[in-house]
């Protein structure tokens, strides 16, 4: 084998890297000279694959990004590799046999011959920058456990890499601008870092149950059809930065949150311009949700897991498909712009709890917005701001539905006073409209769902699949205040249950049928 030196940029002055030379090189049985660096000269003797450092020494440190190599000031040696590279597990210096237990910072750096590299199961680590912008196409790494940040960064050209079921850690960056269409990530993998998969062609990525974190743009996902969240996740971060995308390039229509005991917080930006998204099933123990969380998300329906008690800025203004909200009983908070520009939400139910909506909150931005408001609040909530900010557009005719003689007092109060627009209808009395016990049972359910409305009881009851489509023909005549639901040619999936007591009251439920 015969090292070149390929030399970037002008008037390169040399100086001192930040590695020390390889203490020995041998011939693989493939017959490529690989070099070596003693990690332990006692029992155990362990080595790890590392770069030549014959003729060259690194001008500036790492980490760097890739887009700055081929700056002045940069000189990297080539290789004449095989297009398969097969590291030995042992390897003989002096006499004495070293493991080979790691492939070490920019060992394969840059290095355009190589197809396919086979690590034997003693590596375990695979360390910074170690094929970063490599001509690699497959590797196998039976039992890598530590994959270190940049280490397969702007690998053009891979397209497959099984990661081990023993991996425990992925660095910032890892894959980062790699070929990857799928991957699975193993369950020891407890955080996926930061850009580990981002500018990666994903069209599938597997999570398991152990995954506990994700970072901002931990992977791409425009290109991925169904995202489904483990139980064990604590914690989801941006995976979009921020971005945009148009319909046509964000593809992912499915998204859904396993259920977990431990609380989960979804961060600010998570899932904004996910145009395309039909299904969004969010778990209950979920306690935050983000500020544009799901801004431009294409979803119809959403159900507000009952934990959360913000709805924060813009979360989920221009939801242009958004048809039905269910917020939860514990809410206290609609923030600035929340609801804004979603023309499709033409009636929401405001629990008693709501002290506070944000300046246009429920603008629709379109003179087509909210048509019909319930809302429980004995006392009217503060509306924040004024002209032109208010919470709900001026122009639109809202028939608004307060507690049993609360209309002098929404007609008074600051901000409720400036709609002339709003047409005030009271409910029935307090001691009458207290909510109904609600229950429904089994759930899931196979056959036959079955729903018990104390006090009021039941006037109808409307089955709804996660598009906010109607399901036909599947309740029963409501008997002594239960109501049978007949499921059994219902597709298996995840409905919203809307039950209309006799006072007209709405109670949703979501129920999974099997």
């Amino acid at each position: 084998m015969m090292a070149m030196l390929l030399t970037l940029g002008f008037g390169t002055a040399f100086a001192q890297g930040l590695w020390p030379d390889y203490d020995f090189r041998a011939v693989n049985p493939d017959g490529d000279t690989l070099y070596y660096r003693i990690t332990s000269s006692t029992a155990p003797y362990t080595v790890a694959v590392t770069r030549c450092h014959d003729s060259v020494y690194h001008t500036l440190p790492w980490p760097q990004y890739a887009y700055e190599v081929g700056q002045p000031g940069f000189l990297y040696p080539v290789y004449d590799y095989d297009s398969l590279i097969t590291v030995p597990s042992t390897v003989i210096y002096e006499g004495e046999t070293y493991t080979v237990t790691a492939i070490d910072k920019e060992a394969f750096y840059m290095q355009k011959s190589m197809h396919t590299v086979i690590l034997p199961t003693t590596v375990e680590t695979v360390d910074s920058g170690a094929f970063c912008g490599s001509s690699l196409q497959n590797i196998v790494m039976p039992n890598v456990k530590h994959i270190n940040y940049y280490a397969f960064e702007n690998t053009r050209s891979l397209s497959h890499a099984d990661l081990p079921s023993c991996l425990t850690y992925l660095g910032d960056m890892a894959f980062l601008g790699s070929a990857l269409t799928e991957v699975d990530i193993p369950a020891g993998v407890a955080v996926l870092p930061y850009m580990a998969f981002w500018n990666c062609p994903l069209t599938k990525i597997t999570l398991h149950e152990g995954l506990q974190v994700i970072k901002q743009m931990a992977f791409s996902p425009e290109q991925i059809d169904s995202l489904v969240f483990p139980g064990s996740l604590r914690e989801i971060a941006a995976l979009n930065a921020g971005f945009v995308y148009t319909d046509d390039t964000n593809y992912c229509r499915y998204v859904e949150f396993l259920g977990g005991t431990d609380p989960l917080e979804l961060g600010d930006n998570c899932f904004l311009g996910f145009t395309h998204l039909e299904t969004l099933i969010l778990s209950d123990n979920i306690t935050r949700i983000g500020e544009h969380c799901f801004e431009l998300a294409g979803m119809q329906q959403v159900v507000i897991p009952s934990l959360i008690d913000t709805i924060p800025d813009r979360c989920f203004s221009g939801c242009s498909n958004l048809r039905n909200v269910v917020l939860p009983s514990q809410l206290t908070t609609i923030d600035k712009f929340a609801f804004n520009s979603t023309p499709m939400l033409t009636h929401i139910t405001i629990p008693a709890s709501v002290t506070f909506i944000g300046r246009g909150a429920f603008q629709s931005g379109s003179g087509q917005g909210l048509q019909v408001l319930d809302i429980y609040c004995e006392v009217p909530p503060t509306l924040e701001g004024s002209s032109p900010y208010f919470a709900f557009d001026k122009q639109d005719t809202v028939y608004v539905h307060v507690p049993c003689g609360m209309t002098t007092a929404y007609q008074n109060a600051p901000g409720w006073n400036s709609y002339d627009n709003f047409i005030y209808e009271e409910c029935v009395g307090v001691e009458e409209r207290e909510l109904a016990e609600f229950k429904i049972y089994p759930n899931p359910a196979d056959e036959v769902l079955y729903v018990e409305l104390s006090g009021a009881g039941v006037q109808s009851v409307v089955l709804y699949d996660l598009q906010g489509r109607a399901i036909t023909g599947v309740c029963d005549t409501p008997q002594q205040g239960i109501t049978a639901i007949n499921v059994r040619n219902v597709p298996a999936g995840v409905y919203i249950l809307r039950v209309t007591d006799a006072n007209g009251r709405e109670h949703h439920q979501k129920v999974v049928v099997k």
